[in-house]
């Protein structure tokens, strides 16, 4: 008998053995799961895609009518780069003076925007340029030689001064304002307005 109950007692406890080790291995595996967080990629790196889809730098062709500009003075003229309330940037030009000349008058040229241009460069220091005097007055008998009625001021890659912007002027009789794409007249002598810095003043 004492047998018969040993092997009875051996039977009834076995079952609850098993259901226990089986519920200790599903919560330890529960357990690893917590532990193994989720992998967040919404901050993953995106640069190479980031690169490979970069074009470039947008930039405006800028420009004023041929009376504002025979107004400047002949001196040394430096265009500095305006913001203008609500979204406008552009450039203004402000001719030098004496040391000590008091305070700086409103420019006799403020730039206009007419279309735009791509520059493709993955690096562009966009600033203030100048114009010596000589190119002023050049400026002014390009105007009058050509009877152009309006002065442009094209950006481009400038080839002395690696990744800064520099502007071509150019002449139209197309208001840019109204023709994004005005007809530019040639001209035999080219006036650069040169980045400044890094230019020497």
């Amino acid at each position: 008998m004492a047998t018969y109950f040993n092997s009875s007692r051996s039977s009834l406890f076995l079952p609850i053995i098993i259901s226990l080790a089986v519920a200790c291995n599903n919560k330890a595996d529960e357990k690893t799961t917590e532990k193994k967080p989720a992998t967040d990629t919404s901050n993953a790196p995106q640069t190479a895609q980031s690169n490979a889809n970069f074009t470039g730098v947008t930039l405006d062709v800028l420009y004023t009518d041929s009376a504002s500009f025979n107004k400047a003075p002949d001196k040394r003229t430096f265009f500095v780069l305006t913001y203008i309330e609500p979204d406008i940037i552009t450039l203004s030009g402000f001719a030098t003076a004496p040391s000590g000349g008091g305070s700086f008058p409103d420019p006799p040229i403020v730039l206009k925007k007419g279309g735009s241009m791509l520059i493709p460069s993955d690096t562009t220091y966009v600033g203030n340029v100048k114009l010596d005097k000589s190119d002023v007055q050049q400026v002014k008998t390009n105007i009058k030689t050509l009877q152009a009625g309006f002065v442009l001021f094209t950006p481009s890659l400038s080839p002395t001064y690696p990744n800064h912007i520099q502007y071509t002027i150019g002449y139209t009789n197309d208001d840019p304002g109204v023709n994004k794409n005005p007809l530019v007249i040639p001209t035999a002598t080219t006036v650069i307005a040169n980045p400044s810095p890094p230019k020497q003043l």
